[in-house]
């Protein structure tokens, strides 16, 4: 019995010094983005907050040397009656989600670049990282909307550069910032407007066509990208 007691003890020390290991360098951390847009009948302004883990990864299969993820939903901002851009949970022409690409604004990085001596620079600052932090336009999230709110296939690019071509004149984006909160998990808010999204939002906003060259914006696009849960 003493023997049992004496190796179940050195297991446990052993389990405890390798979960200490794994998990010394994983950080996690709740960010709130906000995106304003002047209008002609004034600012609008809405926010989101999702949820980001890091993780160092000491065996490195893929190259990486982390891992992150996010959880969370697009912010939706209401232009004009039923008219509405979303901020989407990846970056502007990548596949590059968001708890990445506002991790490069908490660094302080004004380039895209996304690579493991981040993950240490995220490591250093965020717990430093106070107050409303400007996301430089190179770390935007995507931003789209639609054609008919109803039909996903509709989606379009939005340029953050001239918002008045998908909104009409006098449309502008003001800013888009981040801050590290302890507010909730947005949850909710983007299933208002979009209805059609499905419990698991994965697929794609419009059927495949076949074709390797010319692939349909909507097929770039997917529920994932609106809404992640865990």
């Amino acid at each position: 019995m003493k023997k049992v007691l004496v190796v179940a003890a050195i297991a446990s020390v052993v389990f405890a010094l390798v979960w200490a290991v794994v998990n010394k360098d994983r950080y996690a951390w709740r960010q709130k983005l906000t995106v304003t847009v002047a209008t002609p009948a004034g600012e609008v302004s809405a926010s989101s907050v999702s949820a980001v883990s890091w993780r160092k990864q000491w065996i490195r299969w893929d190259g990486m040397g982390w891992y992150y993820d996010l959880t969370g939903e697009a912010v939706v901002v209401e232009v004009a009656p039923g008219r509405f851009l979303f901020a989407l949970l990846k970056g502007a022409g990548t596949t590059e989600y968001m708890g990445s690409v506002a991790g490069a604004s908490i660094a302080g990085r004004e380039g895209r670049a996304i690579d493991g001596a981040l993950f240490d620079e995220v490591r250093d600052k965020r717990d430093r990282a106070a107050g409303v932090i400007t996301v430089p336009e190179g770390q935007y999230p995507m931003l789209v909307t639609f054609g008919e709110i109803a039909d996903p296939a509709s989606v379009k690019l939005v340029d953050p550069g001239d918002l008045a071509a998908s909104f009409g004149p006098g449309v502008r984006l003001t800013t888009v910032v981040v801050e590290v909160t302890d507010e909730a998990v947005t949850e909710g808010v983007v299933e208002g407007p979009l209805g059609w999204l499905g419990p698991y939002p994965e697929p794609a906003l419009g059927p495949a066509t076949g074709r390797a060259d010319n692939i349909p914006f909507y097929r770039q696009v997917h529920m994932g990208d609106f809404i992640r849960r865990p």
